[in-house]
């Protein structure tokens, strides 16, 4: 994965609102592949086994971890998404 496309996508996911952290990880090895704000690389362990359960047919899903809810997308080229957002920010959220 090209780095420069790594940082942009981290910078400009924490562009938008409510956002508190985001992570790109490789979902066969559990790497870490970018992190921004909250999220850091140790966290990518973390996340990946969670996804393992938290994950639907689509590859959608979200966990709390580290005060946050953490949004969850897994694409097709094995890559998993998480962006942490504020709990209090999602109140009346389904999910």
């Amino acid at each position: 994965m090209d780095p420069t496309a790594v940082t942009k996508w981290l910078d400009s996911v924490m562009e938008a609102s409510n956002v508190t952290g985001a992570l790109l990880i490789d979902s066969q090895t559990g790497l870490c592949l970018g992190a921004r704000g909250k999220a850091t690389e140790d966290d990518a362990t973390y996340i990946t086994v969670a996804s393992r359960a938290a994950l639907d047919r689509r590859g959608v899903g979200a966990v709390a971890f580290k005060d946050s809810k953490v949004i969850l997308r897994k694409g097709g080229s094995g890559v998993l998404v998480a962006v942490y957002k504020e709990k209090d920010s999602l109140e009346g959220v389904a999910g």
